[in-house]
Parts: C-alpha cells; structure tokens; sequence
C-alpha cells in the first residue's frame, strides 16, 4: 500500500464499503431475526472500523499501513475481551450474544486481512 495521503485509501475503503453493501442487501424481512442480526452487527463493526481509519487518516501522520495494522491490533483486542466475557458468562443469551459478536468481528477481520495481504 501506499504511504497515507489525504483523502486515506480509496481502494480500502472501497473495500469496507462493498463489504457493507454486500451484507446490506443480505438483510430481508422475512429472515430469521438471528440471520439478520448477524450481518447487522457486521454493518456495525464496518462502520467503527470505516470511523477509526477516517478519524486516524485525517488526524495522525501515520504511514497508511501503520493505520491499518493499528486497525487490526484494535479489532484483535475487541475480539479476544468478547471471548474472554464468552468463557465468563454462564447465561445461555448471553454467549450467543458474544459468539455473535466475536463472528463479526472475526469476518471483518478476516475480510480487511485479505485485502492487505497481513495474516492476525
């Protein structure tokens, strides 16, 4: 990738918002609630991800790629404290809750991976 310039990466987030798109129209009303929740929470974690990159292009003088592994690190963090509530909680809801969330984050993780050829 190239160093960071200031309108960020168009090819990332270009990447991010298909991804977005894709799981958007993935979204019906006559799904199971579950199905649809999942690719919500997967929208979600998009839109954080799309909000720290843009937050961190526009204030930090960083090389792109470091933006992006700083993404990474942050997304990798979110993803083991959601495993470690997981193996905490006893409440049957609740781990289908983190397992939910700990999915989406993974996929994001994996997707944004791809993209930049890093393995996490």
């Amino acid at each position: 990738m190239n160093s960071r310039n200031r309108d960020g990466n168009p090819e990332f987030e270009n990447h991010l918002l298909s991804i977005k798109t894709e799981r958007q129209k993935m979204i019906h009303p006559n799904s199971h609630s579950t199905y649809n929740e999942r690719h919500q929470k997967i929208i979600e974690m998009i839109d954080l991800t799309m909000d720290k990159y843009k937050t961190a292009v526009n204030t930090q003088k960083m090389n792109e790629q470091v933006i992006i592994d700083n993404i990474i690190k942050e997304l990798d963090r979110q993803r083991a404290i959601v495993i470690n509530k997981k193996q905490k909680t006893l409440l049957k809801n609740e781990v289908l809750e983190y397992e939910e969330e700990e999915e989406s984050i993974d996929y994001v993780l994996f997707r944004i991976c791809e993209l930049t050829g890093k393995l996490y």
